[in-house]
């Protein structure tokens, strides 16, 4: 499970996830709920674009993957 978190594959969903989280913010909601959603978007994308995973700590594995040399 932790391997998958960490994939190319799942990178590309939070980030994926995290645009449209942002997308949905700036274009349907107001106020507060707005501010809350587009942060949980910019997290998503952000975690997708660094590679950390909020997730695998709860699985046993890293917040965040070192690029190995």
């Amino acid at each position: 499970m932790v391997d998958f978190l960490f994939s190319g594959t799942a990178r590309v969903i939070r980030a994926v996830i995290g645009v449209l989280l942002m997308f949905w913010a700036y274009h349907s909601l107001h106020g507060i709920g707005r501010d809350i959603v587009g942060i949980i978007g910019l997290v998503f994308l952000l975690s997708g674009l660094i590679n950390f995973c909020g997730l695998s700590p709860l699985f046993g594995g890293p917040f965040m993957k070192r690029a190995s040399k």
